[in-house]
């Protein structure tokens, strides 16, 4: 890829970086102007009551729906320090699960994901094993259900699947939870730290995704 289409190929992303805050920002007003903010908590507290809803979190993220899905639900029904405390418990649930599943039903998961959604299971190297996990867990590129069994699939310690995934993803879903909070309680500073908590990640992620190329490299290399 020469200058010229590394330039308007950041232009795209940049335009439509843009158009997806527009909309947001559009989608925002009209919730607000129609207060429809309010309805929607009590539509979700109505219809998803904790005894459902929580079953629904640990088991379904397991199976490859979005835990995005659920991190602005959880701060909508159960508050931002009661949604983040819940999180954080359920997360190592799925850690764990995952991690027996992948040891003990290998070949089914294995086939699954490589044959069926043509995911490559990676070759992680010994004496890089923490950075490649590191960088692996942080990519955007692998939905949170991959990513909680990629790693055990490729041998690498459970410190690493569990401890290391835990931290990480404890970390990275802690503002979707709070701008779920801060949109049910049209909370403007809430909402203002959790946009630019985003964008942090988002600039750590393309980094990330970056360094882990190089590794990529130096591997073949």
């Amino acid at each position: 890829m020469d200058a010229g289409e590394a330039v308007l190929k950041n232009k795209y992303k940049i335009m439509i970086a843009l158009a997806g805050l527009m909309v947001i920002a559009v989608v925002v007003f009209l919730l607000i102007k129609y207060d429809l903010f309010h309805q929607l908590t009590a539509l979700i507290n109505e219809n998803t009551p904790a005894k459902l809803f929580i079953p629904l979190m640990v088991v379904l993220p397991l199976v490859g729906v979005p835990l995005s899905f659920f991190l602005l639900l959880i701060g909508i029904k159960f508050g931002a320090l009661n949604g983040l405390l819940l999180l954080e418990a359920i997360i190592p649930v799925h850690l764990l699960i995952a991690y027996l599943l992948a040891i003990g039903v290998r070949h089914p998961i294995e086939n699954f994901l490589v044959k069926r959604k043509n995911y490559q299971i990676p070759e992680v190297p010994e004496d890089k094993e923490f950075l490649f996990s590191f960088f692996m867990l942080t990519l955007p590129v692998f939905p949170y259900a991959v990513k909680l069994y990629l790693l055990p699939l490729a041998g690498v310690k459970f410190r690493y699947c569990f401890w290391l995934n835990w931290a990480i993803n404890g970390i990275m879903c802690i503002p979707f939870v709070l701008l779920g909070r801060s949109a049910a309680d049209l909370n403007g500073v809430m909402f203002g730290l959790a946009v630019l908590l985003i964008i942090a990640m988002f600039v750590f992620l393309h980094w990330a995704k970056k360094r882990y190329a190089v590794l990529q490299k130096e591997k073949i290399s």
